[in-house]
């Protein structure tokens, strides 16, 4: 079913990407991942640490000087040999609002939501975050890095909701495939933290990702 839901997603884009080919204004970049993740959830003093595999998408709509980018990921971890924790199918997504602040400067606000799926019960932590992108060039054309900091300004995690708050940290190196490709790829990592009261959640992501357009 989530994986339905996300090809429903990516298809909802198609024509976003028509219509930045037809105004010049406007650019488009989609990216397909793939990842490994590490994942320390602690609740009542109780550390359980979980790994697994997660696959997902991304699309940015870029323009002059406002950007769109929009991303869903799914996958599902398991339990490390020393935790006593059950498997968990994971779900996320965010969609972000972004103006470039400086020619190697973006500043972004928008929601994300993670979910889990631990036999019949779920938990999801639905976010609010302020975040900040720096790029730079290490050869003009060909391989360029970026860093991204955010922090989290407003949140709430289970049912009754209680209050949530948290921060991230992610970066990466992309390079071009060919002098004149469309296609980059990347190697990024990424860490991000939550906590409400009596809940942590930290989740690392190293992650290899192909992009068609130009990086931004």
């Amino acid at each position: 079913m989530r994986s339905l839901v996300a090809a429903v997603l990516g298809l909802c884009l198609l024509p976003l990407a028509a219509q930045a080919q037809d105004d010049h204004r406007l650019r488009f970049t989609a990216m397909g991942l793939a990842g490994q993740q590490l994942v320390q959830s602690t609740a009542a003093d109780v550390t359980d640490k979980l790994s697994g595999h997660v696959i997902g998408f991304e699309g940015t709509m870029i323009g002059n000087p406002f950007m769109v980018r929009v991303r869903y990921g799914e996958g599902r971890i398991n339990p490390k040999p020393e935790s006593a924790a059950e498997a968990r199918d994971v779900v996320s997504g965010e969609a972000m609002f972004g103006v470039r602040a400086l020619p190697w400067l973006s500043l972004w606000v928008g929601p994300s939501a993670r979910a889990y799926t631990v036999g019949e019960s779920d938990q999801r932590w639905l976010v609010w975050w302020g975040r900040a992108t720096a790029r730079g060039t290490l050869m003009p054309g060909r391989m360029q890095t970026f860093v991204e900091l955010g922090g989290v300004f407003g949140g709430n995690v289970g049912s009754p909701a209680v209050k949530a708050g948290g921060r991230m940290a992610s970066g990466g190196l992309e390079m071009r495939f060919g002098a004149m490709s469309s296609f980059w790829g990347r190697l990024g990592y990424g860490i991000e933290s939550l906590h409400a009261d009596g809940l942590r959640e930290t989740v690392e992501t190293l992650t290899l990702s192909v992009i068609y357009g130009l990086p931004q």
